[in-house]
């Protein structure tokens, strides 16, 4: 699958990420920084909606900025959530 790249905003500055969709589940994603010193997570997406984090090691992504990508997210990749993958 192919990596992209999105811009989230925190603390009013610009972070650039690399997310790469998992082949091995639905609605999940491994994300980790532009410079990859090492930080990456992965976030999914629940039944509900809402997005959750794993293995989350930088400390400035909280329950609301795991949230807003997300969002920024499923605004991307509409192709994606579009198909309406049972759960």
């Amino acid at each position: 699958m192919t990596s992209f790249t999105l811009i989230l905003h925190i603390y009013n500055s610009p972070l650039a990420l690399v997310v790469t969709p998992l082949a091995m589940a639905s609605y999940s994603f491994l994300v980790k920084t532009l410079n990859d010193a090492g930080n990456s997570m992965i976030i999914k997406r629940l039944p509900d909606k809402s997005w959750i984090g794993e293995r989350v090691k930088m400390k400035f992504f909280t329950k609301k900025n795991i949230q807003r990508l997300g969002q920024l997210l499923e605004k991307k990749e509409k192709e994606i959530f579009a198909l309406g993958k049972p759960w």
